[in-house]
């Protein structure tokens, strides 16, 4: 009796083909985000074409979530901490001199729902909107997007697709994307 045909090999990355990243829309920059399933969730940010690595989201154990966004040569750009124990729940991101430029806030013992703001030091505010948990989300400034983020599950890591208009400063865009992954992952 002849063997049985093999069953189709599933989940080998040698047969399944790497995902095609689309270019981003005229006038954005497409970024390739991975998490690293480290103790205090790190994350590789990549060029989408080459995945050479752009930054890097260094988060710190601890009670309180801390992280840093570094450069391609490991050089801080923001600081990243959080109070989400406390009342009102918040994430502060500060400059390299310490200066506060951002606070995401939300009321003490409200669930993260579809929407956010984000008070920029110099008395505007961004709006977050979409699903935070699905990690499918846009940030907006005066109601006109300046920060796109998508989760797509590509491998064991989590990998989004952060696509930035052009003027916006990526290092500011990952410091919000991780306060708000840290504050989805621990509500």
């Amino acid at each position: 009796m002849p063997d049985p045909p093999a069953p189709a090999q599933r989940g080998n990355d040698a047969t399944i083909a790497p995902m095609t990243i689309p270019p981003p829309p005229q006038g954005w920059t497409r970024f390739l985000v991975k998490s690293k399933f480290a103790a205090g969730r790190d994350f590789a940010v990549l060029d989408r074409q080459t995945e050479e690595q752009l930054f890097f989201i260094d988060a710190k154990m601890g009670p309180s979530p801390k992280a840093d966004v570094l450069d391609a040569q490991d050089q801080p750009l923001y600081h990243v901490t959080g109070k989400l124990l406390g009342i009102p729940k918040r994430m502060t991101i500060t400059d390299l001199e310490g200066t506060e430029v951002a606070t995401l806030r939300a009321k003490a013992f409200s669930p993260i729902k579809a929407r956010m703001t984000l008070e920029l030091s110099d008395d505007s505010n961004w709006s977050l909107e979409g699903s935070f948990i699905e990690k499918n989300y846009s940030i907006k400034a005066d109601d006109k997007p300046v920060v796109e983020i998508t989760q797509k599950w590509v491998t064991i890591r989590d990998t989004y697709t952060l696509d930035i208009a052009d003027g916006a400063g990526p290092g500011f865009a990952l410091a919000v994307l991780w306060a708000v992954d840290r504050w989805v992952e621990r509500d």
